[in-house]
């Protein structure tokens, strides 16, 4: 090949690879657009614009007519948020302080309860502390009424402590220990230092953690809905008015009362989590570990409230496990495989059809997360700063909130996909896109501009800076995001519980028919199924990474 060819191809791949990354930016762009902009400008216009008219009947009706509704739904939030700030904040510290051997058997714990179905947690409140529960029955011999506000508190309490008391121990890791060893230097006792000099630097945490919780306790459903009896809230009322009035302007105008409150504590949240790290960023991270441990009274409420955490969870998944392979006969449990069989008869398709749908949404979720997060630290795209907020929207819409969104956005042409698995699978991607970005975000921060300037200086495309230069440095962001897009995937269900066709049904909806039918049996078979699959599936994914990197 002469020179002049050579110089022609070599122009013609260059223009090929030039076009190939602006076509990403562009999809990845687009997509952002149309399946997380776009389904949240059609809930707002739907609440407000009724037969064709501007309306606020409906927000109007709400406050006068169900307010009972809203008062509630912040009572629960509020009441559940403290809960698990405090056991969170337990559990945490505790872990934090701990000795090594005793911290790892206590992070594995908090690890396998992250993975945790919906309607798990009601399904073993009701088999541990119902009217024929193991606990208050069988044990105490008493039979009381289970269901009301209080069971509600307990399990979202409970429920929101896994990811609480993560977040926690990332701030605590970074608390500058030389504070702690100067206070103990002075002569100030571990329980002062812990109330003086400790909680005052994760307090900012703290208050994260509390409007966190209150945005999950707003738009849960499950919960209230199996537990909450006669006690009301918003998020189950909007799965009512959906599936048995098919009235989407009101659902769509309780779905806007809830996100309102939720975008304001967004942005405290994005302030305190701010204010969090920065006061605890500086600092030297074990150096002074060995000279603090936790005792006194301090130590007793923190052991109390942490054994309080982990003997639930203990009780909960013993329960789920036991209730899957016995059988009350006579008032006694027996050993029955009496469910396998159920399952099967029922629809054991469910299992693969998630498991399918789980894979396809971490590869492709995980994949297109990091490429967002790349061209938005790192190519600095106009209005990069929008982008990454609306990206980010998914992280606050309550799951039913994002639901109802593409149904709305796509029923009609050009893009009709309800009824279709397709935009069962978009939505899950899209839902949980701000923990795939922010994580890949918090990786690039990692890795040094001059590899990539450096790759460029030697010929090297945009496009081939992406391939070979910065997804091999993302190794830890892709299991990361791996993991949290499957696992998310497997334990979904507010956000697609309005797009799953009848006849393809994943299995967090078979566990929901299970108990709501009463078949708690074949509930906890389901519900154990789906925690061994998705801690299989990540452990097996963590041991190739760390052989890989090995």
């Amino acid at each position: 090949m002469n020179k002049r060819n050579k110089k022609w191809v070599s122009v013609v791949g260059t223009h090929f690879y030039n076009l190939l990354d602006f076509g990403i930016l562009a999809v990845l762009l687009s997509a952002v657009a149309v399946f997380i902009l776009y389904p949240l400008l059609c809930i707002v216009k739907n609440s407000l614009w009724i037969d064709g008219a501007f309306s606020l009947q409906e927000y109007s009706r709400l406050f006068l007519k169900n307010g009972r509704l809203l008062s509630n739904s912040l009572f629960v939030a509020c009441l559940s948020a403290a809960g698990s700030m405090v056991l969170a904040a337990a559990v945490a510290l505790k872990v934090h302080f701990a000795p090594k051997k005793v911290k790892g058997l206590l992070m594995g714990l908090l690890m396998m309860t992250m993975v945790s179905p919906p309607f798990v947690s009601a399904l073993a409140y009701i088999q541990l502390f119902g009217r024929r529960g193991i606990i208050t029955y069988r044990l105490l011999g008493l039979s009381i009424n289970p269901y009301g506000w209080g069971g509600i508190v307990a399990m979202q309490s409970l429920s929101f402590v896994p990811l609480n008391a993560l977040l926690l121990m990332g701030v605590l890791s970074k608390v500058d220990q030389s504070l702690i060893h100067a206070s103990r230097d002075l002569g100030a006792s571990p329980s002062h230092t812990l109330w003086d000099v400790i909680l005052p630097l994760i307090r900012p945490a703290m208050l994260v953690c509390f409007l966190l919780s209150f945005i999950r306790s707003l738009s849960d459903f499950g919960t209230p809905m199996i537990i909450g009896g006669r006690f009301n809230v918003l998020a189950p009322e909007i799965y009512l008015q959906i599936i048995g009035y098919s009235n989407l302007p009101r659902a769509s105008a309780m779905n806007m009362i809830i996100l309102v409150p939720a975008l304001i504590i967004f942005v405290f949240y994005r302030l305190l989590m701010r204010n969090s790290l920065f006061s605890a960023s500086d600092g030297k991270t074990g150096e002074f570990q060995s000279v603090f441990h936790l005792k006194g009274i301090a130590n007793l409420l923190l052991t109390i409230l942490s054994a309080l955490f982990y003997g639930m969870m203990l009780l909960q998944y013993g329960s789920i496990f036991v209730g899957a392979f016995t059988k009350s006969i006579r008032g006694k449990l027996h050993f029955s495989l009496e469910h396998f069989e159920q399952l099967r008869m029922y629809n054991s398709s469910t299992l693969v059809r998630s498991i399918v749908y789980a894979l396809i949404v971490a590869m492709a979720g995980t994949i297109f997360g990091m490429l967002l997060s790349y061209y938005i630290e790192r190519r600095r795209i106009p209005l990069r700063n929008f982008t990454d907020f609306v990206a980010t929207l998914p992280y606050m819409l309550p799951g039913t909130c994002f639901g109802i969104g593409y149904i709305l956005a796509f029923n009609h042409p050009p893009l009709k996909l309800t009824g279709t698995a397709l935009i069962v699978i978009l939505n899950m991607i899209f839902k949980q896109l701000p923990t795939t970005t922010k994580t890949t975000s918090a990786a690039l921060s990692q890795i040094s501009v001059t590899m990539e300037q450096a790759a460029q200086d030697l010929g090297a495309q945009k496009f081939h800076v992406i391939k070979d230069i910065v997804f091999p440095n993302l190794k830890n962001a892709f299991l990361v995001g791996f993991i949290n897009n499957f696992t998310s995937a497997m334990t979904t269900v507010g956000a697609v519980i309005f797009l799953i066709h009848p006849g393809k049904k994943i299995a967090v909806f078979a566990l929901f028919d299970a108990v709501n039918s009463g078949e708690y049996g074949l509930a906890s078979l389901i519900a154990a199924f789906i925690i061994i699959i998705t801690l299989l599936v990540n452990l097996g994914l963590s041991r190739i990474i760390m052989r890989g990197r090995r």
